[in-house]
């Protein structure tokens, strides 16, 4: 008698899975999708590691607090069961809270100004920068930027900081570019090359005129530019003695810029 034996293979199942995004804000809804292998599978128990389970194939979920979230499927066949566990798999963050700066870049030409933001809940990982300016595209940057606009007035500076899917802050601030005057109020034409000139800071859009007077109220030196400096040296090219002198700024560009001051000269 001849005995057949015969060996009966039972089908496995491989079970894994993956998530349309992995770090999302509260809110965001999240598509899972079942990337099981092998035996047909007839049921599935999600756990999404926040009390929340689903029997769906490929379920969707979100999420209401900020936190890392270990995420289970487990797959049954008629023949097998498997399980795949993906620890800290899903990082939930906080909307970001963006805060935009600007200062005028009074040393620059033109109408530049420096833009810096900083996140006032930062949780230490990354984020995404993005500059619009004057309502034009927005262009992925860093926290800081250095925008010129093409003329005075009024324009716009737009920011969004983006921290996963569904996670973003958008800024939007006015900026009013216009010329702007400030001075020093002591210098030491010694040739050094350290503080040597007395300068006038402007955006160097408008036509400025200065006027030094000494203490009699004689005018000593007088320029019109758009770049304002004394050397400490007359209009007739004669090195003025050490003392404190005043200083008027004008502009026959446009009324209203005005500036005026003491100005210590040593040397």
């Amino acid at each position: 008698m001849n005995l057949i034996i015969f060996n009966t293979l039972t089908a496995q199942i491989s079970v894994n899975f993956k998530a349309d995004t992995t770090m999302v804000c509260p809110g965001y809804l999240i598509q899972f999708t079942d990337l099981s292998v092998g035996d047909t599978v007839y049921n599935w128990q999600w756990n999404f590691g926040d009390g929340n389970t689903s029997t769906l194939k490929n379920p969707t979920h979100s999420y209401s607090s900020p936190g890392f979230y270990t995420v289970k499927l487990t797959a049954s066949s008629s023949n097998s069961t498997d399980t795949k566990i993906k620890n800290n798999y899903i990082h939930v963050r906080d909307f970001p809270q963006a805060q935009l700066n600007y200062t005028d870049t009074l040393f620059l030409p033109t109408f530049t100004f420096y833009f810096s933001t900083h996140i006032l809940n930062n949780d230490g990982y990354p984020y995404f920068y993005y500059w619009s300016f004057d309502q034009s595209t927005y262009n992925k940057g860093d926290t800081f930027a250095i925008h010129t606009f093409n003329s005075e007035g009024l324009h716009y500076a737009s920011l969004i900081v983006k921290a996963g899917a569904g996670c973003h802050d958008t800024i939007t601030v006015e900026v009013n570019a216009k010329d702007t005057l400030a001075a020093c109020n002591i210098f030491t034409p010694n040739g050094d090359g350290m503080n040597d000139l007395f300068i006038v800071k402007t955006n160097g859009y408008n036509y400025f005129t200065l006027e030094i007077f000494n203490k009699w109220g004689a005018i000593v030196y007088t320029v019109t530019a758009k770049r304002l400096y004394w050397d400490g040296y007359s209009s007739a090219g004669i090195a003025v003695p050490p003392g404190v002198y005043y200083f008027h700024v004008t502009s026959p560009d446009v009324k209203g810029y005005k500036l005026s001051g003491k100005i210590l000269l040593i040397r």
